[in-house]
């Protein structure tokens, strides 16, 4: 130990041995009571047309109704929960638009036109990708796949395109990527991760 350091540990105050560290989760007393008051439900309230004596107050959560609920065309005539269904609102039940149009699915595509699309996508893939021969047929793009599939050569082609895509990536979208693939192997019940 040389002089210098010697000199540093006589003028220090010696440290403690626990660290004095404020934690804070809420920033104040007046924000964390404001938090904490939650107002009751409105059906929970009492008025002047509720029953003075003790009664129950019918509040259903706001879910799907589970196997332990009865349906109504299981209960007694007399049970007192068939008025309690009558009371609830329906106007809760309804759903958002559609996010597109519904859609006949059309089978207008003939034998020969099946045939002109191979022979179109065998002819020239890059001219009549998938796409384009799903606009010209009016048809869906997993269709075209179905009826004519890619050859040999353009999987090749596109799997060399993709690879040279991915060699332009850098290390956080290359892992990120990783990530979804094994979130993805999940999704169908096999246990992936």
């Amino acid at each position: 130990m040389n002089a210098f350091t010697s000199v540093l540990r006589r003028t220090l105050a010696p440290v403690p041995a626990v660290s004095k560290i404020q934690v804070r989760n809420t920033a104040s007393s007046r924000r964390l009571t404001k938090a904490l008051r939650v107002h009751p439900h409105p059906s929970m309230i009492l008025t002047s047309a509720s029953p003075s004596a003790d009664h129950i107050i019918y509040n259903p959560p706001s879910a799907a109704p589970t196997p332990m609920m009865t349906p109504e065309i299981f209960l007694p005539k007399n049970d007192a929960r068939h008025s309690l269904y009558q009371a609830q609102e329906k106007a809760a039940a309804t759903l958002p638009p559609p996010l597109r149009e519904p859609y006949e699915k059309t089978y207008h595509l003939t034998e020969t036109d099946m045939q002109r699309m191979r022979e179109l996508r065998a002819g020239n893939p890059a001219e009549w990708p998938r796409t384009r021969l799903a606009k010209e047929f009016n048809c869906s793009t997993l269709f075209v796949g179905i009826v004519c599939q890619a050859s040999e050569q353009r999987i090749s082609e596109m799997a060399k395109r993709t690879e040279h895509i991915k060699n332009t990536w850098g290390a956080k979208r290359t892992a990120a990527r990783a990530e979804r693939e094994k979130r993805r192997a999940g999704w169908g019940g096999a246990d992936g991760l």
